[in-house]
C-alpha cells in the first residue's frame, strides 16, 4: 500500500452498512458505526471526507450502491481519499473470495484499508500479512470452485448425496431418479393447491411414499424440496460467481464530497 509523507494528511473515507433491525439492536447501527469511524480518524489525525452508507443491504455480494460508488472511484486520480475505514470486516463483506477481490482492487489503486475492530491496517506489517493470507485463501477458493464447476459440467458427483430427484451411477455421474422425480412433482402440486407441509407429509405417507430415511417426510425437508423447485431443476447446479468490481465514473455522492471540505470530527 502507498506510504504518504508525514507532512501530508491522510484523507479517509468511511463505509457503514446494516442489513436488519437485529443488527441495529446489537449495536451496529449506521450511526454507531459512523461515530466509531469519526473517533478513530480523529485519534489518527486523518481527514474524514465522507461516510458512505448502505442501509438495508446484505453483504452476500458486492451489489451495493454505496460500495460500488467507492469501488468506481478507486482508479480515479481525482478521488479524495487515501484510505477506506470500516468498523468491522463483515460490514464490507462476508465472503473470503469477495474480500480477496477487494484487497486486490485496493492494492492496484494504492489505497489503504483499515478495519477498526480487527485492528487491520494495511500500512502496518501485520495488516499486510493479513491481506496476503486473505489473498491466498481466496485464490485457493477460486481454484476449488473452478474444479467443482468442471465436475458439474461433466455430470460428476461433487457431494456425498445427490439432490432429491437424482442419483449417482456406478461411475459417479448424476442420473435422474424417476421415482423421486414423480414424488417431487406431487409435492409441488399439493403445495400449489394450498396444502400445508404437514398435510403433504401425511398424504404421501398414506400412499407409502417416504423420505430416503424410510420415515415420513418432515416439514423442514418438504420445505427444502419446495424451494428446490421443479424436477427439471434437480440436475442443475449453478456456480457461485463473484460479482465483478464495476468500473464507473465517480458518482454524485463522492463527487460532492471531493469538492467539499472534510467533515467535522468534533463531538456533536
Amino acid at each position: 500500500m502507498s506510504q504518504r509523507s508525514d507532512v501530508m494528511t491522510t484523507r479517509a473515507i468511511g463505509y457503514v452498512r446494516v442489513s436488519t433491525d437485529d443488527q441495529v439492536r446489537e449495536g451496529v447501527s449506521l450511526d454507531v458505526q459512523e461515530a466509531r469511524i469519526r473517533a478513530y480518524c480523529e485519534a489518527k489525525g486523518w481527514q474524514l471526507f465522507a461516510v458512505v452508507r448502505d442501509e438495508g443491504k446484505s453483504a452476500k455480494d458486492l451489489k451495493r450502491p454505496g460500495l460500488q460508488e467507492i469501488l468506481g472511484a478507486l482508479p480515479k486520480r481525482q478521488r479524495c481519499f487515501d484510505v477506506l475505514v470500516v468498523v468491522k470486516l463483515d460490514r464490507l463483506t462476508r465472503s473470503v473470495r469477495d474480500l480477496g477481490n477487494l484487497t486486490d482492487a485496493f492494492k492496484r489503486a494504492r489505497v489503504g484499508f483499515t478495519s477498526i475492530q480487527e485492528s487491520v491496517d494495511t500500512a502496518s506489517a501485520s495488516g499486510e500479512l493479513f491481506f496476503n493470507l486473505v489473498a491466498s485463501v481466496s485464490q485457493w477458493e477460486r481454484r476449488a470452485m473452478a474444479a467443482m464447476g468442471h465436475l458439474r459440467a461433466q455430470g460428476r458427483r461433487i457431494s456425498r448425496q445427490p439432490r432429491y430427484g437424482a442419483q449417482f451411477d456406478a461411475a459417479g455421474r448424476v442420473q435422474v431418479d424417476p421415482r423421486e422425480q414423480a414424488t417431487l412433482s406431487r409435492i409441488l402440486q399439493l403445495r400449489e393447491v394450498g396444502l400445508s407441509l404437514r398435510a403433504i407429509s401425511a398424504d404421501l405417507a398414506r400412499d407409502g411414499i417416504l423420505a430416503r430415511s424410510g420415515r415420513p417426510f418432515t416439514a423442514s425437508t418438504l420445505g427444502q424440496l419446495v424451494r428446490q423447485g421443479s424436477p427439471a431443476d434437480t440436475l442443475v447446479w449453478w456456480d457461485r460467481t463473484t460479482d465483478p468490481l464495476i468500473k464507473r465514473p465517480i458518482g454524485p455522492l463522492l463527487r460532492h464530497h471531493c469538492r467539499s471540505p472534510p467533515v467535522s470530527l468534533g463531538h456533536q
